[in-house]
């Protein structure tokens, strides 16, 4: 049975009234036309509090424990050069699900001094502009942006030309009618570089006295060595992954000897007989007329009019950011060990997050549209 809905504060008086004339639950449940034992809870919540609205309720229970709040924050002390987001992946790799919200209202907590009641007042009281205000938190050891309270790094887009961007109008104008059932049977693929001692975004340390601390400091080296790979996905999982032999350059003899014997076999494996498209971006060596010619003997259909400058229409892109954090964690001293690290964190994608890239594609395609072809926001 279903809650009932809740009695107003005017019934609720009313009840208590009849109830002090001297009339019994029955006669006042009678005379309102209201079940007995309403009558009775409010009455004897009149009798304890000495009123008749609604309390405060408990609300849900927290889905964090005391015990687990303090366990995230000794992880987020014992790595200060950690993001709220890396370490809110590491809780859900370890199977603790939980929001990325409710991990930074945690962390927010142990970051930020607390005012003592003489500034609160202070600043409460003080009419102020923004940039004033901000000062203000700043003296008291809390540093915020004068326009939002909060700093944000500018987004990084490519610069289109009119040309290109009526290349990524045209483009998204074919597809706007698939469906994330059609781009599921597509194989997405891309090159990207590994660099030694890199590091995902940059280096953040948690205060002004922090920054001097070994484990809030990233290496630095001049011209680091890279690993150049080749990779492709599907929503069937990820496919195959290819190192760049050193000292090699990527022609079309390269790329048609990846397409043998790496897109090849993952079209067999993934999708068997059934039909698939391939896409690759618009490099040099991708529209060789010998390459053209290999994906037809092979039957092979690519997608057409790939648009140049369009790493936002690529969620290739965005495994490969996933994957250079994972990576990019573990230190790798040398190139060997980093190619190895890099198969081995590119076998353990799951087959749910891929699906979750490809599905974000009808959003990718509309909103390119919308803005006549400027980047979108993935």
């Amino acid at each position: 049975m279903g809650k009932s809905k809740e009695l107003s504060e005017d019934v609720r008086r009313r009840i208590v009234d009849l109830h002090k004339s001297g009339k019994s639950l029955g006669a006042i449940s009678k005379e309102l036309q209201i079940p007995k034992s309403s009558v009775q809870s409010i009455i004897r919540k009149y009798d304890l509090f000495g009123c008749v609205s609604t309390l405060p309720r408990s609300g849900r229970r927290p889905k964090l424990s005391h015990s687990d709040e303090l366990k995230l924050v000794k992880m987020f002390k014992d790595n200060p050069g950690t993001t709220k987001v890396q370490i809110w992946q590491e809780l859900e790799t370890a199977g603790m699900q939980v929001s990325l919200s409710t991990v930074k209202r945690v962390l927010h907590c142990v970051e930020r001094p607390k005012l003592s009641s003489k500034n609160q007042d202070d600043l409460l009281l003080k009419s102020a502009t923004g940039a004033e205000l901000a000062q203000q938190l700043q003296k008291v050891g809390v540093g915020v942006s004068a326009c939002t309270g909060r700093r944000k790094r500018a987004a990084k887009k490519p610069l289109l030309s009119d040309e290109k961007a009526q290349g990524r109008l045209e483009f998204c104008q074919k597809y706007i009618d698939w469906t994330t059932e059609d781009w599921c049977k597509v194989i997405f693929s891309d090159m990207s570089s590994f660099r030694l001692f890199a590091t995902s975004g940059k280096g953040l340390v948690r205060r002004k006295d922090e920054a001097s601390l070994g484990t809030c400091m990233v290496p630095a080296v001049t011209d680091p060595d890279a690993v150049h790979v080749w990779g492709c996905f599907s929503s069937k999982g990820v496919g195959s992954l290819t190192v760049l032999p050193k000292d090699t350059s990527m022609d079309e003899e390269w790329y048609q000897t990846v397409l043998q014997e790496q897109l090849l076999p993952t079209i067999h494996e993934q999708f068997d007989d059934g039909k698939c498209f391939f896409q690759h971006d618009g490099a040099p060596c991708h529209k060789a007329e010998v390459i053209t010619k290999w994906f037809k003997e092979n039957e092979v259909e690519v997608l057409d009019l790939w648009p140049e400058n369009s790493p936002d229409l690529n969620p290739m892109e965005n495994l490969w950011s996933f994957l250079k954090k994972r990576v990019d964690k573990q230190k790798s001293s040398n190139c060997e060990q980093l190619q190895t690290l890099i198969r081995q964190e590119w076998f353990t994608l799951s087959r749910d997050l891929v699906q979750k890239f490809i599905s974000s594609m009808p959003e990718r395609i509309a909103e390119v549209v919308k803005k006549q072809g400027q980047p979108c926001e993935f």
